[in-house]
């Protein structure tokens, strides 16, 4: 909780800046690349929160693994390891990303169904979805072949599980539970 706090007024402080000079797209590009990069590697994640490496070793480290990183990125890579809290790095990106995102109202939403769904259909349900948010809409179909049939529809932190896997298991519980009274 503390570091999400710590990351979060740093990517607060850098969103600011970066606003003031209207570089806010660069630097929503190099966080956002950040962000991936630490998501799909366990050993990048490893190697910034290791006690034991330098954290010079590990901002030079990182300006090799992000080589087109931005004046803005690379002033608070630098800004972060002389704070001494180089760790942060990519919680600073999450972060930074998710108030961008929020600043510019946009809305990442997950539909998973049992089959790629066709970009008609993707595109009708990404208008219903942005007439009820409100929000720009980026809409990614994920295909997950246990569900049966259905839908689960992930919005922010909010899910709506319309699956049938979900119907089967709700319709379990309700037998279990006339079952014993």
């Amino acid at each position: 909780m503390i570091n999400t706090r710590a990351a979060n007024r740093y990517a607060k402080a850098f969103l600011s800046i970066t606003e003031s000079e209207n570089d806010l797209g660069i630097m929503f590009k190099d966080m956002n690349s950040v962000k991936r990069a630490f998501e799909q590697s366990q050993e990048l994640k490893l190697f910034i929160d290791s006690k034991v490496i330098k954290d010079t070793d590990k901002a030079e480290t990182l300006k090799m693994v992000f080589p087109h990183l931005s004046t803005n990125s690379t002033n608070l890579l630098y800004h972060l390891m002389n704070s001494g809290r180089i760790d942060l790095f990519d919680d600073v990106a999450k972060c930074f990303v998710h108030l961008y995102n929020e600043k510019m109202g946009n809305q990442n939403v997950i539909l998973v169904s049992v089959a790629k769904l066709s970009d008609e259909l993707l595109a009708e349900i990404k208008s219903k979805v942005e007439s009820l948010t409100s929000k720009n809409v980026h809409l990614t179909n994920k295909v997950d072949k246990n569900l049966i049939g259905g839908f689960i529809l992930k919005v922010g932190d909010k899910q709506y599980d319309a699956s049938f896997k979900q119907q089967l298991k709700n319709l379990e519980q309700e037998f279990l539970n006339t079952s014993t009274q």
